[in-house]
């Protein structure tokens, strides 16, 4: 799976979104691989619609804490990143969010893009320094 050629930049932004029939496993890896897109290139905000994957329940409170985690560890801190997803797909009490935040990374989901994007485009703060760990 190859997210290079599917991802839009405009200015400190970048945007991908994904479609298809994929397995979490598989929705995580796409997420991860633009993370990485990002990250390389310097690009500090991601949004990531994924409103159009599907073959997949919502996560377990588990999947979401390893999941996020992962990304969080990818991000390095570089990457903030606005996640759209389907409203029955986002934890009523965003627990992944809480994860990000723990781990590091800079993060919000939201059910439509108009609403991560000024999320996304707020005002700057600073991104957390990478920490050697």
């Amino acid at each position: 799976m190859n997210v290079t050629g599917k991802i839009e930049v405009t200015g400190d932004c970048a945007y991908y979104r994904p479609a298809g029939k994929v397995t979490l496993a598989q929705a995580a890896e796409l997420v991860d691989q633009s993370i990485v897109f990002a990250r390389d290139r310097r690009i500090p905000k991601l949004l990531v619609n994924c409103t159009q994957l599907t073959g997949f329940p919502s996560p377990s409170l588990p999947e979401r804490y390893f999941m996020v985690h992962g990304w969080a560890k990818t991000a390095q801190g570089l990457v903030q990143i606005a996640m759209v997803v389907r409203a029955e797909m986002i934890d009523p009490e965003k627990f992944g969010i809480t994860v990000a935040l723990n781990a590091g990374l800079t993060a919000d989901v939201y059910p439509n893009e108009a609403e991560a994007l000024a999320w996304l485009l707020r005002p700057s703060e600073s991104v957390p320094p990478i920490v050697d760990g």
